[in-house]
């Protein structure tokens, strides 16, 4: 064999293979480059970095910013309103309350046997309403937003889930932390109003004239106006009443119970209505005590007393309080009487 053709041959093949590596290599390159992603630090917040799209989360504004190439972004008014669709390169600022997070892989069924199969792609979806707050604020949502990545490669997806998952987390504080202020704000609101249309009755009410001495009569239609009110505000009207009231027809104690478990109180110049679930009854001398438990006590917090029926036959006073150790314990979960 003449040697003088070979190494030029050899070089050649060598050559021709290093350019081939190469050409590899730069190619499982390009594609590693394409999947990069990255999480960075930005001033008040984060940022999701790939190579299609990026997404920055805003901790000061309570916003997300979406940076897309190619994507689709639809906004509707509710209920009725036009529907406004952008799609191709994106740049949307979101809402954090209401907004939701979705990543899904995306399949395609067989034509054999019906069989999803994975396409290596995965969809990003981003949704958006301000229905929380508007529901915390006694009112309906406006409107409504989607967000949609498709075609997202499923390893970029799978690192953007993880990011995710800590936006989703700080969303659902933002939105418990918003409520809790709605819902606080409507509370002092109503509270305020209820205080301005008290002083405004008070106001309005004439001065008692206590020097004219009434009769029976007067003061027991006083005193049964005073429960009418309590059971308007109660919502009930309970089937056994016993009360008694002053000189001028104030109620000094009362207890109106309804066979249900449901009573209305009043002594020492506090009021309850409510269940008796949860409540316990006990004589005390010429008096009984019934403590009872509102539905905003917690456990450990210490119930409201009454001692009523002072005055009333001793009779009488003992067949209330079976009466109402009856109705504890009908209801269950209540101490009933206590010891």
């Amino acid at each position: 064999m003449d040697m003088s053709g070979f190494f030029p041959l050899l070089w050649w093949t060598l050559g021709g293979t290093a350019v081939v590596g190469a050409a590899v290599y730069m190619f499982m390159e390009y594609q590693a480059y394409l999947l990069r992603t990255k999480v960075i630090n930005i001033p008040g917040g984060l940022r999701f970095v790939a190579q299609s799209f990026a997404v920055e989360v805003r901790h000061a504004a309570k916003e997300i910013l979406v940076l897309a190439k190619d994507g689709k972004y639809t906004r509707q008014t509710v209920p009725d309103g036009d529907e406004q669709v952008r799609s191709g390169a994106l740049n949307e600022t979101l809402a954090v309350p209401g907004l939701r997070i979705e990543v899904a892989r995306v399949s395609v069924k067989d034509g054999a046997d019906g069989a999803a199969m994975p396409t290596g792609l995965s969809r990003i979806v981003f949704r958006a309403s301000d229905e929380p707050l508007r529901q915390a604020q006694g009112k309906t949502a406006t409107e409504h937003s989607e967000l949609r990545l498709d075609n997202v490669p499923d390893m970029i997806a799978l690192d953007f889930q993880q990011f995710a998952n800590g936006v989703r987390a700080w969303i659902a504080k933002v939105e418990h932390k918003l409520v809790a202020e709605l819902v606080a704000q409507r509370q002092r609101e109503d509270q305020a109003e209820a205080a301005a249309v008290k002083a405004a009755g008070l106001a309005a009410a004439p001065v008692e004239d206590t020097s004219v001495p009434q009769t029976e009569e007067e003061r027991k239609a006083r005193a049964n106006a005073q429960l009418e009110k309590w059971r308007q505000a109660a919502g009930f009207h309970g089937t056994s009443t016993e009360m008694h009231f002053d000189d001028l027809g104030r109620i000094v104690w009362l207890i109106d119970l309804d066979q249900s478990g449901r009573v209305i109180l009043h002594a020492a110049n506090r009021t309850f209505h409510g269940s008796l679930k949860g409540a316990s009854v006990v004589g005390m001398g010429a008096e009984i005590e019934i403590a009872v438990r509102d539905e905003y006590c917690a456990e450990d917090d210490p119930p409201v007393v009454f001692r009523l029926m002072a005055g009333v036959a001793p009779d009488i006073r003992r067949a209330w309080k079976e009466r109402v150790e009856l109705l504890i314990q009908s209801l269950g979960g209540g101490p009933g009487q206590r010891r």
